[in-house]
């Protein structure tokens, strides 16, 4: 099953924030990413405007080594290298540009394909309810940064 979709929100975050927070590969990054998996976590490699990352959840578990591309000013690239359910070169990229006023526009794309049935279930999901779910777990996140 393959799945392509795009997503926006606004956040209170800059733009800087947004690429920050994304290529925080730091032991806080955990604390940062609700959905994150201490267990699943680990950096492979860390360069200065790219990295190889394996990552996961817990639930549902799942992980994937991604491949971290933030070269281009304002967005980050993430592309699967290995998964466990997910074919290898699905992508998914944030960009964001500043708003008048503060904070940031961020536009999303989310293309994967499964490896599995088990997967393709997920992906179908995604299908529907990705572009509403990824924008609101994303903007949670961000806004969060200008919390106490």
């Amino acid at each position: 099953m393959h799945a392509k979709f795009e997503f926006d929100f606004v956040t209170t975050a800059t733009p800087d924030q947004v690429i920050e927070l994304m290529t925080d590969f730091s032991s806080r990054r955990i604390d940062r990413w609700p959905a994150s998996s201490a267990k699943a976590f680990e950096v492979y490699r860390l360069g200065e405007t790219d990295a190889d990352i394996r990552e996961g959840q817990d639930f549902p578990k799942v992980w994937a080594t991604w491949h971290y591309d933030w070269s281009t000013p304002g967005s980050v690239t993430l592309t699967i290298i290995d998964s466990d359910s997910l074919q290898p070169g699905g992508y998914m990229k944030l960009a964001a540009t500043p708003r008048t006023g503060g904070g940031s526009a961020v536009h999303g794309e989310w293309e994967q394909t499964s490896k599995s049935l088990t997967s393709a279930i997920g992906v179908t999901m995604m299908r529907f309810v990705g572009p509403r779910f990824l924008s609101s777990y994303y903007k949670k996140v961000y806004d969060g940064l200008s919390s106490p």
